[in-house]
């Protein structure tokens, strides 16, 4: 019996690939989640697996009493006066700005210092809460508007 060489024995898989050829296309990336460009009907499905792992329960707090919601009424209405004590403090009686009915306010614990720049007409207003020492500054600049 004669002998065939190795080399010319080729195992079926090779030779179907051989006759048919590998065909291969570039990987493409499609992402899940509709917010980065994926399927909009993926977002349901999403969100009932974000709530069905979510084990976050917001903490409760409990109810106030009458006499808590009484005492923060006051202190909102007592902040409330004070503003206004203040902001008429910056106007005359015809309601203009005046910086020369103060520089300083003072309501309460708090204490406003107002400085105007002439050359572009702003104003800053820095409040400062007297028994912290903690303060806040306002820029109005010269077209009305915050800053």
């Amino acid at each position: 019996m004669k002998k065939t060489p190795s080399c010319l024995w080729l195992p079926p898989l090779t030779l179907s690939l051989l006759c048919f050829g590998a065909g291969a296309s570039e990987l493409r990336y499609t992402p899940v989640n509709p917010t980065f460009g994926g399927s909009p009907l993926n977002a349901t499905g999403l969100q009932a697996n974000a709530n069905a792992i979510n084990d976050y329960k917001a903490p409760t707090k409990p109810p106030q009493t009458a006499l808590e919601r009484f005492t923060a009424n006051i202190e909102s209405a007592i902040i409330s006066r004070l503003q206004s004590v203040a902001i008429n403090g910056l106007f005359d009686a015809k309601g203009n700005f005046n910086p020369e009915m103060g520089t300083n306010v003072t309501a309460g614990n708090f204490q406003i210092q107002i400085t105007t720049d002439p050359a572009t007409g702003g104003l800053t207003l820095v409040t400062t809460d007297i028994t912290s020492g903690q303060s806040t500054s306002i820029n109005i600049n010269a077209l009305g508007g915050l800053q």
